[in-house]
């Protein structure tokens, strides 16, 4: 097993259940998009051969793969080939730390065969909801609770159990932590009857069962005219616009509406930020808004647009949407 992050999902599900049951797990010193392809490579030389050592699961994150992808699209035929032919081989790829935008999703399926295990967890409680491993995996959700676990969504106004609502996902879980360290207000404020955690992060249910995480409500859930936007789900449409490879979407403050949609993106390599004698953006916000409207309702589309050459990310791979969002507010 390949494991390149090192965090809960990491730590738990990519080390420790590994090696509890007999595996073994090999580490990159960092993230390496050529490393981790040719380690593939190596492992399965051809569609009949597989090497002594050959890596059978990997396990990352979305940024991580977003990456493999771009080296993917950077190799010759030649090496393309046998990079997807090696990647088909192995057992399982999961994904873990946030939400796995779709396109992402589809993309790496036609590359590698490989529908990523999506699955949800936090520090208090490990690992809560997984889409199956055996049965179907819904893009775009991170499925149901596992046995023993209790989720549920609990609104604004107190109110649960309602199949199309909204709010704040909470977590009963075997699993769960029993206090924060010499906090014992944070603790007790972070729990509701029960003994369900409040985890912090807006979620609702699908016609299914499975559970949709629109984001982190401090940071991605915005509210614009009314209406309450999940930043990750129109970040999830702009990142199927051929031309963009990252992006951030933010909720900054607006006299008329609360607040407003904020796209920020990056740009495929081969595409220049500023025009060449730098008067304009190479993409400009109409153009995106004219692209999006068929995707979009109207009160979701960006009324305000910046490019940038990369977005800061933690360890995780995880944009850290407050210190952007203080920065931007900063600059205005």
């Amino acid at each position: 097993m390949l494991t390149s992050n090192a965090h809960v999902h990491g730590l738990f599900n990519g080390l420790l259940a590994p090696i509890y049951a007999g595996s073994t797990v090999e580490f990159m010193p960092k993230f390496s998009v050529s490393g981790i392809w040719k380690r593939w490579r190596e492992s399965y030389p051809s569609k009949s051969s597989k090497s002594d050592d050959a890596i059978t699961v990997f396990t990352g994150v979305p940024t991580m793969y977003a990456r493999l992808l771009q080296g993917y699209e950077a190799m010759d035929s030649e090496l393309q080939l046998a990079s997807a032919s090696a990647s088909r081989q192995l057992r399982l790829m999961m994904c873990g730390s946030s939400a796995l935008p779709p396109p992402i999703m589809k993309q790496w399926k036609a590359v590698t065969g490989h529908e990523l295990l999506e699955r949800y967890g936090m520090t208090e409680f490990v690992m809560a909801i997984s889409n199956p491993l055996n049965g179907q995996r819904k893009i775009g959700t991170v499925g149901k609770p596992f046995p023993g676990v209790e989720a549920k969504i609990v609104a604004d106004d107190g109110s649960i159990d309602d199949s199309s609502l909204e709010g704040e996902l909470c977590i009963r879980s075997p699993s769960m932590f029993k206090e924060y360290w010499k906090l014992p207000e944070v603790t007790k404020e972070s729990f509701i009857d029960g003994g369900f955690f409040k985890t912090g992060d807006a979620a609702r249910l699908d016609e299914d069962g499975y559970y949709i995480i629109l984001g982190r409500l401090s940071a991605d859930i915005m509210k614009v005219g009314g209406y309450k936007l999940s930043a990750l789900e129109i970040e999830s449409v702009i990142l199927q616009h051929p031309s963009i490879i990252e992006c951030c979407v933010l909720g900054l403050s607006d006299k008329d509406y609360g607040e407003r949609v904020c796209a920020i993106i990056v740009l495929q390599p081969n595409m220049k930020t500023m025009t060449s004698d730098e008067s304009k953006p190479t993409m400009s916000l109409d153009e995106l808004r004219t692209w999006a409207k068929d995707k979009l309702a109207p009160y979701k589309l960006p009324t305000m647009l910046l490019l940038k050459e990369s977005l800061p990310r933690n360890a995780m791979g995880k944009v850290n949407k407050k210190e952007l969002k203080k920065k931007l507010i900063a600059e205005e």
